[in-house]
């Protein structure tokens, strides 16, 4: 079983930087770069975790975490 991870940022460097650490590391990572993107691929995929930023464009990080915590309980 291969945990999947998702990673928010509009950092794209730092979603790339941490896609290869923990890709090296053997989890399976899903890159996002706002919150409505991220709460996109958690209704469509089976994420384990979350790595999510604050400050970002359309959807903040904060405001993604609130509506996800009505559906779901992903770390």
């Amino acid at each position: 079983f291969m945990y999947q991870i998702l990673v928010c940022d509009d950092d794209r460097e730092i979603v790339d930087a941490i896609d290869i650490y923990l890709t090296q590391e053997g989890f399976r990572v899903w890159k996002a770069y706002d919150g409505l993107e991220a709460l996109e691929i958690i209704r469509n995929q089976d994420i384990q975790l979350l790595l999510i930023d604050i400050m970002m464009p359309r959807m903040n990080g904060i405001r993604a975490t609130l509506k996800l915590r009505e559906e779901s309980k992903i770390p």
